[in-house]
């Protein structure tokens, strides 16, 4: 009894014919039919009912049926796994990242990722760039993502610089400042500024804080949703806005410096091996990024 046997055997029961199921497996019909009789001879049973070109499982064999596509199923997996190996590609995979880029982006990513690569375990976590540094460096995740300050202090993790992206200082339209021909830092003061809070050794802070009074939210999206709604002004990456900006829901401010270049990054642990998922995730937002 092989293995070649048993799954000629579940595909004659899937196909219906060993005409079918030769196909299926770009064999001869003729060597999948000496296949079926020699598995018949070693297990001592009759497998089939056969009736001119159609063939029907006898109890045992349906019986059997069960266990064989088991056994097929779990050769599979024991080849792919040593193809992953042999390949480089990786069997666990854990990401945080921010959202500087639109969630249907990364819901799209998550849906190939899965159907690429079948057998990884992926776990996709949101996280704020501030926290990203201590989640790589405790060994909570491989690989972190997101965007980062260019005159930010050197990451202690491995960095790779994804792409250059524009970050914008905007308001709602109507908002007193977009009204402004000038927008001066005495301006910005006087109007709340809404930023991303995180963790720190002296509690939750917000980033980039410039106002009297501040808002700090989680994550990018909160941001740009309470700016278009009117709270306040606030620093968004390009990709996040573009949509509200098209549409005159949000407006860039008439400031000297309302357009900056930040970096787009990947953070990884030294001592994590990146693998061909790997490549193929940063690849994808590399393309993303620069179209």
């Amino acid at each position: 009894m092989t293995l070649a046997q048993i799954h000629e055997f579940v595909l004659v029961c899937r196909h219906g014919s060993i005409a079918a199921a030769a196909r299926a497996l770009g064999k001869s019909r003729g060597a999948v039919s000496m296949g079926i009789s020699a598995l018949e001879d070693h297990l001592g049973v009759r497998l089939f009912e056969r009736s001119g070109n159609q063939v029907k499982p006898t109890p045992v064999g349906a019986d059997l049926l069960d266990d064989c596509q088991r056994i097929v199923s779990l050769a599979q997996s024991l080849e792919q796994r040593c193809r992953r190996h042999f390949q480089g590609e990786e069997r666990i995979l854990r990401i945080a990242r921010d959202d500087a880029l639109p969630e249907a982006f990364w819901r799209e990513i998550v849906i190939r990722l899965s159907r690429r690569f079948p057998n990884l375990d992926l776990c996709f976590g949101l996280s704020t760039m501030a926290e990203l540094d201590a989640m790589i460096a405790s060994g909570e995740v491989d690989l972190g993502i997101g965007l980062r300050r260019v005159s930010s202090k050197p990451s202690a993790s491995e960095t790779v610089v994804l792409s250059p992206v524009q970050v914008m200082m905007v308001a709602a339209a109507g908002h007193p400042l977009t009204l402004l021909q000038q927008v001066s830092e005495q301006d910005l003061k006087d109007y709340p500024f809404i930023g991303q809070a995180h963790f720190t050794a002296q509690g939750l802070r917000v980033t980039d804080g410039q106002a009297a009074r501040q808002v700090g939210v989680s994550h990018f999206e909160l941001m740009r949703d309470m700016a278009a709604e009117g709270i306040g002004w606030t620093w968004l990456p390009q990709p996040l806005a573009a949509d509200d900006l098209e549409t005159g829901r949000l407006m860039i401010l008439r400031h000297v410096a309302a357009v900056r270049m930040d970096e787009y990054v990947a953070l990884k642990s030294r001592h994590y091996r990146e693998g061909q998922v790997t490549d193929w995730l940063l690849g994808q937002v590399r393309e993303y990024l620069r179209r």
